[in-house]
């Protein structure tokens, strides 16, 4: 399991990730979800997950700022940047100015 499916997984799942400036990785999750296995797979693939929650934050800052976008906007457009659309064709958060193709 790569650590980006895992983090889609949890995604689907309701879990919500928490970076810390300390370098430690928080999570909320409903109750039950996260199995001793899931928890376990989380744990090993911590160091790749960070980095593609840290992707994700600054996508999501940037949409935000320069695409004037509100959060929850944002924050949905980093994670179609990042996971749902791999022939994405750009938008504020990928570094290219046209975030009306989101709207």
């Amino acid at each position: 399991m790569t650590a980006r499916y895992l983090l889609q997984q949890v995604h689907a799942l309701g879990v919500v990730f928490t970076l810390c400036p300390d370098g430690t990785l928080h999570y909320k999750a409903p109750p039950g979800v996260l199995s001793p296995a899931l928890l376990d797979d989380l744990r090993q693939h911590r160091e790749e997950l960070l980095t593609l929650l840290e992707a994700f934050e600054e996508r999501a800052a940037i949409a935000a700022s320069c695409g004037g976008l509100a959060r929850e906007e944002a924050e949905a457009l980093a994670w179609a940047c990042l996971f749902d659309e791999p022939a994405h064709a750009g938008c504020a958060a990928c570094g290219y100015p046209d975030v009306a193709v989101h709207r």
